[in-house]
């Protein structure tokens, strides 16, 4: 064993603290694992594998940046389950996390492997949509819309179930379109598909 590990080690778990050589891989291992583990509880939401909150914003800022250097297009999307506190309520909290995972699953299959998602909080989603102007952002929302509305739900005794999303729209037009303004944007698109009547896409108007 190194001696400064040794040391680390007998400081943190006692001076009678011994690994034997033999035993040293195994403990590399079980540390490096217990270390991918946290950075994975870090980075991701438990419940829906997508980014949290925290990890979104650091994706999307450095997008932001690269945006600005080489002048491209991107795209922001908020979107969240209509009427979700209702289906909580009616069918319960297990079910509400049910939906959420079909939701995320259903935008693994919809978007690309580039675009990032993020549980913004709740059932609140945020999405990224790299070098994606405001045009074809809509169109990839209204198919990620159509998309949610037709999957199917097992819920057992309320089976088949289906669910639908409000989404607001917001692109990056000027180069000093922070995260702060797009998130703005897009969330005021968000309210306007929900207060005209839900399961509807929304765009800023920019």
């Amino acid at each position: 064993m190194h001696p400064l590990l040794s040391r680390q080690l007998q400081h943190y778990m006692g001076a009678d603290f011994v690994v034997p050589d033999g035993e040293m891989r195994d403990l590399f291992a079980a540390i490096s694992g217990h270390y991918r583990e946290l950075e994975y509880l870090a980075r991701f939401d438990h419940l829906t594998g997508v980014a949290n909150r925290h990890y979104f914003v650091e994706m999307v800022e450095a997008e932001i940046a690269r945006s600005s250097r080489y002048g491209k297009p991107l795209s922001i999307l908020m979107m969240d389950i209509d009427q979700f506190k209702e289906i909580n309520d009616v069918y319960g909290h297990q079910a509400g996390d049910i939906i959420l995972r079909a939701l995320c699953e259903t935008c693994k299959i919809v978007l690309r492997a580039v675009d990032i998602v993020g549980r913004w909080g709740g059932d609140e989603f945020a999405i990224l949509l790299p070098e994606t102007p405001s045009t074809i952002a809509s169109h990839v929302a209204e198919r990620l819309r159509v998309a949610i509305e037709s999957t199917v739900v097992d819920l057992e005794m309320h089976s088949p179930f289906h669910f639908s999303v409000s989404i607001g729209c917001a692109s990056r037009n000027a180069k000093d379109d922070n995260l702060d303004t797009l998130l703005n944007l897009a969330d005021k698109a968000l309210y306007d598909a929900k207060r005209t009547g839900r399961n509807r896409v929304c765009v800023a108007a920019q």
